[in-house]
């Protein structure tokens, strides 16, 4: 039985040795691998811009991203707003944090 643990530790370190040697030995250079891998993440970015695209108006996560969009805008137009409304002002505001 000792044997058999004994040979399977062996084998297992060699298995290893010799996929960490085949990783090593690449014949990709750095530049390739990432040109592979910027394929790769625009391919997965179309798939996902595809499932979007197919999904119904009101379908739940949908509808929240355009109230995101929605919830931006407004924020966007509230900051202009306010800071129309600072410069303004003739005596400067101070903040809470100072």
């Amino acid at each position: 039985m000792k044997r058999i643990a004994v040979f399977s530790l062996v084998a297992g370190a060699v298995l290893v040795a010799v996929i960490l040697a085949k990783k090593s030995q690449s014949s990709e250079s750095s530049q390739e691998r990432e040109e592979r891998q910027a394929e790769k993440r625009r391919a997965m970015f179309q798939k996902m811009q595809a499932g979007r695209e197919a999904t119904p108006d009101d379908f739940p996560p949908v509808v929240m991203f355009k109230n995101v969009e929605a919830i931006r805008e407004n924020s966007e137009r509230i900051r202009e707003l306010l800071e129309k409304d600072l410069g303004d002002m003739e005596e400067p505001v101070i903040s809470a944090a100072g």
